[in-house]
Order: structure tokens, then sequence, then C-alpha cells
């Protein structure tokens, strides 16, 4: 029984189509939540930006390193990023082209953590981490896969571990947003929901039909905030269940629908969703 469970966990060998189309909508996520940060170049990353630092993330060292560039460096690193950005996209030299993107994504993120954000920088460069790490998600829908067809070569199966992990870290970061809800966060006795709504026009909550009407029901927005909380569990704990998997997915789509429809919140997480449905078939 532990060799089949050993063999099912980390042994496992599958065709890599569903990692290549997840390359595409990593490529995607990258260029959706990166590129608007480098658009700004002056306010953003120059000798004339306002920047601060996330001393938790980078040493010392790094920071100060980093500081130090000069302005026509961090436009030689722009310039780098939108071309390997493009290479990882379409998928020349995959893994090189996405460990090299990340580098500069680092660059950029210590030289500026910029005021909101940091979250989504911190679990697209997981992603991208687990992205590196993995040599064969230019298998398919790749320049590598259309040079691999000219040579006649053929595709040979791949390990699954690597999509495992990528639903582990999925299912986590869901489990984790709705225990925060809980511990240390208060959400089963304070009323969360309905102060985020009637927060000032400036806040998180967006201007969306029936703001005004869930403003004046502090009750209903109590057991919103309770049907967030259960959602994010069905799809933390559905994705490893296969028969509500399906179920849990279309779940998590309606979910992230209606975050972008309510809430200023950033695109990554709509399309690290694509996590689910690139690991369906586990």
């Amino acid at each position: 029984m532990l060799a089949r469970l050993w063999k099912k966990l980390f042994l496992d060998e599958r065709p890599s189509i569903s990692l290549g189309a997840f390359r595409i909508a990593v490529a995607v996520t990258v260029g959706t939540h990166v590129i608007p940060t480098l658009l700004p170049l002056m306010d953003n990353y120059l000798h004339t930006a306002f920047k601060e630092k996330n001393a938790i993330v980078f040493p010392l060292w790094f920071l100060t390193w980093v500081e130090k560039s000069s302005d026509s460096f961090v436009i030689l690193m722009t310039a780098g990023f939108y071309f390997l950005w493009v290479l990882f996209l379409i998928g020349f030299c995959s893994q090189a082209s996405c460990i090299l993107m990340t580098l500069c994504c680092y660059y950029f993120y210590a030289l500026n953590s910029l005021h909101i954000g940091t979250l989504s920088w911190d679990i697209l460069l997981v992603t991208l981490f687990l992205m590196c790490v993995t040599g064969y998600h230019g298998d398919y829908f790749s320049v590598d896969a259309w040079f691999r067809k000219r040579r006649n070569k053929e595709i040979p199966l791949r390990p699954f571990f690597i999509q495992r992990l990528l639903q582990m870290q999925l299912s986590s970061t869901f489990f984790y947003t709705a225990l925060v809800k809980l511990y240390p966060g208060n959400w089963h006795h304070e009323n969360a929901y309905y102060y985020l709504i009637n927060n000032p026009p400036e806040g998180v909550i967006k201007h969306f039909p029936f703001r005004d009407f869930l403003a004046a029901s502090p009750q209903l927005c109590h057991w919103i905030g309770w049907g967030v909380i259960t959602t994010e569990f069905l799809i933390a704990f559905g994705l490893w269940i296969p028969y509500a998997r399906y179920a849990a997915i279309c779940l998590g789509i309606g979910f992230h629908f209606l975050l972008l429809f309510t809430l200023h919140v950033p695109t990554i997480f709509f399309f690290l969703f694509d996590h689910a449905t690139k690991i369906v078939s586990f």
C-alpha cells in the first residue's frame, strides 16, 4: 500500500500538456501584473521614484546593491524583462527564459516594493520558482516543441509531481486566507465585511450595484462574511477530492469573478486560479 502511494504521489508520469498550457497562463499573469508597474518607470523605479524596501524578503546587502542602480541600468533591465517575458510566453528555451525573467522580477521587487500588491508579488514569485525548477513546461504550445517536432523527437512522459506541488500551493492559499479570517482575524464575532462595505470611497470595495443596500444591512453582511470563509475552505479541500474537483473549480471561478466585480483586487488572483484547471486530471 505504501509503495503504491509513493508511486502515485512522487513517481507517477503523465503527458505534460497541462503544464505547457499552464506556462502560458503564468506568462499572462506575469505580464498583467509586472508590465503595468514598468510603464510609469519614472514614478516607480528610476531615481525620481519614491521607493519602499521589503527588508523581510531581501537581505540588506542586496537592497543596498540594488539601490545603487543607475537609471540606464534600470532601463536595460526593463528591456531585458520584456525580451525574456516574450521568450517565456512563446516557450523558447522555456526554462532558461523563466529563470532569467524571474531574476528580473526579483530585481524590480527589491528596487521598489511599491505601496500595494506585495502579497501578489510573493504569490507570483513562488509560482515562478516552481516553474524555474521544471524543465519541461515547453513540451507543448511552444517554440521548443516546434523544434522538437521538426527533429522528429517524441515527447516523453514527465513526472507529475510538479503539478501536485502547484495544486498544493493553490489549495494552501485558499486555506490560509480562510484561516486568517478566523485566527488571528475575528470574523466569527466581528462583522468585517460590513466595515469594508462602509469604508470611504477610496477603500478596497468598488461601487458595485447593491453596495448601498449592503451598507445598510449588517446582518446580511455578517452572513456574506461566513459565506466567503466557507467558500474558501470548500475550494481548498474540494481540489483534493476527485469527484468534487470540477465543482470546486467552478466555485472558484465564480468566486474570483465576484472578487473582481466587487473588490479592487489584482488580476493575478484570477489567473492563478488556472492552477486548478491545469491539474484537474490528478
